[in-house]
């Protein structure tokens, strides 16, 4: 995103013959960035093996998201882990409320609690 240059991602997941393509949650934070920008284009094919991006600008703003849970649905603490690198480079400060589980992946996903002890007071 910071960079502006397209990404052309293919195969994504071709092999699995049982859920090919972008999960859930990775689709649910494409259309988060995109609401983070202004400009943004994402184009995925209707397999969800082919993915294409073409970043916006940064806006920030006042933003609230729904996380997908269930299923293959993944914490609050995974879509913050792709969110804190960018949040500083927006033209206003994001205000993010993301609305989800937030420890029921911690096996695999940081806790909110994790993130707000070690990432928020860098």
């Amino acid at each position: 995103i910071l960079s502006h240059r397209p990404l052309l991602l293919r195969n994504i997941r071709s092999d699995d013959l049982d859920a090919p393509g972008l999960r859930e949650h990775e689709a649910s934070f494409l259309r988060l960035l995109d609401r983070m920008t202004n400009g943004t284009k994402i184009e995925i094919n209707a397999t969800g093996t082919q993915l294409r991006f073409k970043p916006g600008v940064l806006l920030g703003g006042d933003i609230e998201h729904d996380c997908p849970i269930g299923g293959s649905g993944r914490s609050v603490g995974w879509f913050l882990e792709g969110i804190f690198p960018l949040a500083a480079f927006g033209k206003e400060p994001l205000q993010l409320t993301l609305n989800g589980v937030t420890d029921g992946t911690s096996d695999i996903d940081p806790s909110v609690d994790y993130l707000s002890s070690s990432f928020i007071p860098l």
